[in-house]
């Protein structure tokens, strides 16, 4: 705990308080309960005390009796540290900040010179944005303690007023200059004390592009206070010029911080940029003064390509000289700036490209330097293009011919030291970039990748004593052998490259645990495979922290339920979703600590990162996936209704609350190395693509959950019930209008999403998954789920009205015969063994396990509809009964619904029983198949010492997919279990 009360309570209070304190710090939160129980017996006055209780009955998830007891606490008004401070720390774990401003603003009404009070009330604000209300506070904070860091927190909370305001012209007319007068006045007064003050006017001068002023603070006084960054006056002004197009004062600049740092590739970058702009302009020095200083002379702009080349040649040979002298590496920004600069002239067409020199030189020379280093290739990469096509297979040969290598017994030229494996792998790397490999025929390709796994395990002699953690120098040859069999995979469609691969990477693994890109690659291998169980060591060992949950979490999360590891599904998204649940907390911290310490300029950069993680299509995804699996694998078992779950759910199906509009996506989609020709890449255009049928397939899977909603409140809506419900109280549509609106969109949104033409677009590899949705329509599932939720409408339109129509009757007798119709035809296409024989070959059906999630999944909700079809037509039913026992004329016939209902039943129970008998069919344990034994990989664990290694490398991943499968068809046949059970007591 915070501060336990210190000077602020006498010692006789701190003794009573500190059991309790010590049994919260060490959560024993029953103990702590009991403590403060014991201590309000004594001592009913002692407001700290009921707030401790009520903190630990927060803790246990007495949420209401936490509550109550700190509202009854409110109530009295408290004005001492220690029941503030706990009360703060109640309402943030209960995440009501708006309790800790009520708190503090009745405490100040106690006490108005508290200057804690004002500072605490003034945080409380920044956690819940209300930047208006916090320039009030900090004005009144400014005049009643008159320091600095008060009057720049109501500056920085107008900017944010600006940067938060939907009306650009409002920000850029009314706040921003207030925010510069504010800042202005304190200039004009000489009462500027720190470079976080001189940092906010400079960063208001930027939201008014007023670059002229800023430069005229840097120039000034001001620019002395700016200390804590290297050169931040220079490189600021720098940066200025460049906005202002002033490009030889710009140039001038960049010269003077190339010289000092010539590895800096920004620099390099704005040099070019500036002098390319003085040489298309024309520009030429004014006359010179002859009081010039020589200094002077030495920082005059480039305006010519001979300058700009001579600028590069001697700073190169400088820094040569340098690294000659002192034995450190040579910068590489510098000599780059050559290849940048060539790519310009080229996109430019301009006739000084001819200038820079022979371009197979420049990389060759750049290749000498450098190539023993991992960074060589990356470096080139982006420039490679500008050598001709018909130059690539000479460049690579002639690099090639440089490598001095062993030639091995096997005829295999081999690297002799580390540094010749560096230089390898960058050729190579550089030779698949050109699509030299791509021209290979397929048994090229296969004897290439055979060599490239040689060279792997022949470089594992270098990397005996690296420590566990380090990657092995020849990791890259096996990656790169195992695109090459991607390649033949795609290409041949033939799966024993699949498990090839597969067995490679694991055997990679033994000796490079680390090595992430082994990891990544096994994961999406394994997923395509149908197989999940693998899956969560893999992700374990990536060491997966904080925001990467948003980056990298779709990596997994769009396979764990497609692949029926249920439970899995549910801790990954329990991990997923706490990280974006504490994350908005977090980040406001941060912001709070900014303005503690002055760091003004970070406090817009948190709130973008909290505005993107908000908007995150991994996150509404993950909540989606979360509560559509709840209902299918919890939902009425064990007494757990339906109505229960969507109520504790708080779903609102009349609303969507998604701001299609703003839904970020912060995937890392260039995770996954590939040094494939850039039209094979993952491109600008596949990324548009990809978000696109992500939010696709969320609106679909978003309608679903709303209509479940939706259809579950309709019995609310009968007799015996209220209309109290989150959907239905007494504003807005009722619950059936509800339903058949949300029944339409999804109609709409399936066709729509059927005629969409980059449904069926195929994306590299290396590229993110592909969603559920050309299984879930090839399995119509969607049109299983909208007849479920038709009937749902027509079996409510039935039991509201007086006289049961029998059209209606028949029109919902039709309805159930077309779901199971359908879902007998989904489940008979599905329902294939997991080996089949093709062509004399045994060969493993990986594709029927999606499929069959699915159609567990969609018969599941329909499952769950047939039970509120049953709530309403029981009353129906009880009705009918009463009715016939008051007729003394003998009985009332019986209405058809209830006969066709029970039909339905029988006929769901049937689809039940027979795709209960399809997951069988998955299970290799349940069909008694030994897969490491089918040889269904050709390798034989008799061949020599390397491929039986490999072999054995197969034989466990056929050991993981045999238990994976084993799993999934469990989870699969427990879920329909439980279902088939509820359908046992729809008895009318």
């Amino acid at each position: 705990m915070a501060n336990r009360g210190g000077h602020h309570v006498d010692a006789v209070t701190e003794r009573r308080l500190k059991p309790i304190y010590d049994n919260l710090d060490n959560g024993n939160y029953k103990t702590a309960v009991q403590m403060a129980d014991k201590v309000l017996k004594k001592h009913k006055e002692l407001q700290c005390a009921k707030v401790l209780k009520a903190l630990a009955l927060l803790r246990i998830g007495k949420r209401r009796e936490s509550f109550s007891l700190t509202q009854d606490v409110m109530v009295t008004k408290p004005v001492d540290e220690p029941t503030l401070q706990a009360l703060t720390i109640c309402f943030r774990e209960m995440q009501k900040p708006e309790q800790i401003i009520e708190l503090y603003t009745t405490a100040l009404k106690s006490n108005p010179k508290n200057e804690e009070f004002h500072t605490h009330l003034f945080m409380a604000l920044v956690r819940v944005g209300d930047y208006k209300r916090q320039q009030q506070v900090a004005k009144e904070m400014y005049k009643v303690f008159p320091k600095n860091p008060y009057y720049f927190w109501g500056v920085m909370s107008t900017i944010l007023q600006a940067l938060t305001s939907t009306d650009e012209k409002l920000a850029q007319m009314m706040y921003l200059p207030l925010a510069e007068k504010m800042v202005e006045r304190m200039v004009k007064e000489k009462r500027i004390e720190a470079e976080a003050e001189v940092n906010i006017y400079l960063m208001i001068l930027g939201y008014l592009n007023k670059h002229e002023k800023a430069i005229e603070v840097l120039d000034g006084e001001l620019g002395k206070f700016l200390k804590v960054e290297v050169d931040a006056c220079p490189i600021r002004k720098a940066e200025l010029l460049c906005k202002m197009g002033r490009w030889a004062e710009a140039n001038s600049a960049y010269k003077a911080l190339l010289t000092k740092r010539p590895d800096n590739w920004l620099y390099c970058q704005q040099y070019l940029k500036s002098a390319l702009g003085l040489i298309e302009n024309n520009w030429s020095p004014p006359a010179a003064d002859e009081n010039d200083g020589e200094n002077e002379k030495t920082c005059q702009p480039d305006y010519t390509m001979d300058m700009v080349l001579d600028f590069i040649q001697e700073t190169a040979e400088v820094e040569e000289k340098k690294a000659a002298a002192a034995s450190h590496a040579h910068p590489r920004g510098i000599l780059l700036s050559r290849f940048e600069l060539l790519r310009i002239l080229k996109e430019k067409e301009s006739p000084d490209i001819g200038k820079i020199g022979p371009v197979l030189e420049l990389f060759r020379s750049y290749f000498e330097l450098f190539g023993d280093r991992p960074c060589c290739y990356d470096d080139l990469c982006q420039f490679l293009p500008l050598i001709a096509p018909e130059d690539h297979q000479c460049f690579v040969q002639s690099l090639l011919d440089g490598l001095d290598m062993e030639l091995g017994e096997d005829g295999i030229k081999y690297a002799k030291s580390i540094k010749q494996i560096y230089r390898h792998l960058c050729i190579l790397k550089i030779s698949r970039r050109f699509g030299l490999q791509d021209k290979l025929s397929q048994d090229e390709k296969l004897a290439l990748a055979d060599e490239l796994i040689k060279h792997s395990e022949a470089a594992l002699s270098y990397g005996k004593e690296l420590l566990f953690t380090d990657l092995q120098y020849g990791d890259e040859y096996l990656l790169m052998a195992v695109h090459l069999l991607t390649d033949v995979w795609e290409a041949t469609g033939e799966d024993k490259y699949l498990w090839r691969m597969l067995g490679l990477l694991e055997n990679g693994l033994t000796s490079s645990a680390s090595c992430h890109h082994m990891k990544l690659l096994l994961i999406r291998l394994y997923c395509l495979a149908g197989a999940f169980g693998p899956i969560p060591d893999l992700y374990d060992g990536l060491d997966i922290k904080h925001v990467q949950q948003d980056t990298l979490g779709y990596t997994v999360s769009g396979y764990v339920t497609s692949l029926g590891h249920f439970t899995s599904a549910n801790a990954l998204f329990n991990t997923t979703l706490k990280f974006f649940t504490s994350n908005n907390k977090d980040t406001t911290e941060y912001m709070i600590t900014a303005y503690k310490f002055g760091t003004f300029h970070k406090i817009p950069e948190f709130l973008t990162f909290q505005r993107r993680i908000r908007n995150s299509i991994h996150c509404i995804q993950v909540t989606v996936e979360k509560l559509l699996l709840e209902l299918l694998t919890e939902a009425e078992i064990a007494g757990n209704t339906l109505q229960d779950f969507i109520l504790d759910m708080d779903i609102h199906p009349e609303k969507d609350n998604t701001k299609w509009d703003e839904i970020c996506d912060n995937r890392d989609l260039d995770v996954m190395v590939s040094w494939a020709p850039e039209h094979r890449l993952f491109s600008a255009e596949d990324r548009k693509v990809s978000l696109q049928l992500e939010k696709s397939w969320l609106k679909v899977r978003q309608l679903m959950l709303r209509s479940l909603a939706a259809a579950t409140y309709l019995t609310q809506n009968s007799p015996s019930t209220t209309t109290n419900t989150p959907t239905n109280n007494g504003d807005g549509p009722s619950h059936e209008k509800v339903l058949a609106m949300l029944t339409e969109q999804l109609d709409r949104h399936l066709t729509e999403v059927a005629e969409d033409p980059t449904l069926h677009k195929k994306l590299p590899l290396q590229g993110p998954p592909c969603t559920r949705l050309v299984n879930y329509l090839k399995g119509n599932c969607g049109k299983v789920f909208l007849l479920a939720l038709k009937a749902m409408l027509s079996v409510h339109e039935l039991s509201t009205q007086q006289d049961q129509s029998a059209d209606l009757q028949s029109t919902i007798e039709q309805t159930f015969t077309n779901i199971t119709d359908k879902c007998t035809e989904s489940i008979r296409r599905s329902r294939r063994c997991l080996i089949k024989e093709e062509g004399g070959a045994r060969l493993f059906d990986r594709h029927t396990l999606p499929e069959l999630v699915l159609l567990v999944e969609t018969l599941g909700f329909i499952i769950l509809l047939a039970g509120v079809k049953h709530r309403l037509l029981k009353p129906m039913k009880l009705a009918a009964i009463r009715k016939s026992r008051k007729k003394k004329g003998g009985a009332t016939p019986k209405l058809p619904i209830f006969q066709h209902f029970k039909d339905y039943i029988d006929n769901v129970q049937q689809l039940s029983d027979g795709l209960s008998m399809a997951v069988q069919d998955i299970d290799p344990t349940m069909l008694s198949l030994d897969l490491g034994k089918l040889n269904l990989s050709e390798n034989s664990v008799e061949a020599n010492d390397e491929e039986a290694s490999l072999a054995r490398a197969e034989n466990t991943v056929w050991k993981r997919m045999e238990k994976s499968y084993h799993e999934t068809s469990k989870e699969l046949l427990d879920v329909l279990k439980n279902k088939k059970d509820f359908l046992a007591t729809l008895k009318l």
